[in-house]
């Protein structure tokens, strides 16, 4: 699939009936197992917004992913209209394929409100975005380095010349190739994040958009303690998201925020990992400090070890 005007091909969806929609379009990066996660959460969001009023705007999601998604046919979203009250309204979507369901998400709508109660955890001190170079650039100079394995670097390649991400990512604790490949141990990682391109100035697009984005590099988190990466000894073997949740806090978010000039600032942070699942959280801010997001994520997480057997899910 090319990526021109990609964060909204890619969430756009046909009507099939009431209360029924199909996907478009849908991407499965090199080397993974289904479709992009994140991709799935935000056309079910999509789908769910189809049935709301527009006077209320979505506040939170909880999805599951069960089984991978396959790219060669549409996914097709039921939309169960769970409640209909003043203020809020609930929904539960149904991804399905072949039949059978492969990722459950529910989300909840509320009208906007000031109580005059409001807080917020202060954004981390960091530089700004254009102190730190493009994962893009990164990726350029990892396929050139004597360090790195050369079934990786064909890997880099292929990714660079068949995948331009909808998203311009800058890494805080990656300034070079070293810093790949020789990673610090740590619980957290901070990155600043943008779409590559302008969108509508709406704001339930701009939430679906978000969405799409929280699936970037959260679970990655998880290994970082461990000092795991596809390259490392012993090498991270499989991850895959079971489940993911987002709220939304800022009902003022708007198309400002992904313009070329404005980047949003992701922190997340591991808290446990056990029994082959990782565990991470992260926060989302605006360049000058908002707060807009909150979001959690729990998926597999398997060393991959020549005495282990690969086994499915």
């Amino acid at each position: 699939m090319e990526y021109q005007n990609l964060l909204e091909s890619a969430l756009e969806l046909e009507e099939i009936d009431i209360n029924y929609y199909r996907s478009r379009h849908l991407w499965i990066p090199i080397g993974a197992r289904g479709v992009f996660g994140g991709q799935v959460v935000g056309q079910a969001l999509v789908a769910a917004i189809a049935t709301v009023p527009r006077e209320k705007s979505v506040h939170s999601l909880h999805s599951y992913f069960i089984l991978p998604g396959d790219n060669k046919i549409p996914i097709q979203y039921e939309v169960q209209r769970i409640r209909d009250g003043k203020s809020y309204c609930t929904r539960t979507v149904l991804a399905k394929q072949k039949g059978r369901c492969i990722f459950t998400l529910t989300c909840s709508f509320a009208i906007p409100e000031s109580t005059g109660v409001e807080h917020q955890q202060p954004m981390p001190e960091c530089r700004g975005p254009d102190s730190f170079i493009s994962q893009q650039e990164l990726m350029k100079g990892l396929v050139k380095h004597p360090d790195v394995p050369k079934w990786y670097s064909k890997y880099i390649e292929k990714v660079l010349e068949l995948e331009d991400s909808p998203f311009e990512i800058r890494h805080i604790s990656l300034m070079s190739v070293e810093d790949v490949l020789y990673p610090k141990k740590s619980t957290k990682q901070l990155m600043w994040i943008k779409a590559k391109e302008s969108l509508r100035d709406d704001l339930s697009l701009h939430k679906t958009v978000l969405a799409y984005a929280t699936d970037y590099h959260i679970l990655l988190t998880a290994a970082k303690p461990h000092g795991l990466s596809p390259i490392s000894k012993p090498r991270l073997g499989m991850m895959a998201s079971l489940c993911s949740s987002i709220w939304y806090h800022d009902s003022k978010f708007r198309a400002d925020e992904w313009q070329v000039y404005r980047r949003l600032l992701y922190e997340m942070e591991t808290t446990r990992a056990s029994s082959g699942r990782g565990l991470a959280f992260g926060r989302i801010y605006t360049q000058d400090g908002r707060l807009i997001a909150s979001v959690s994520q729990e998926g597999i997480l398997r060393v991959d070890s020549k005495d282990e057997k690969k086994s499915k899910l």
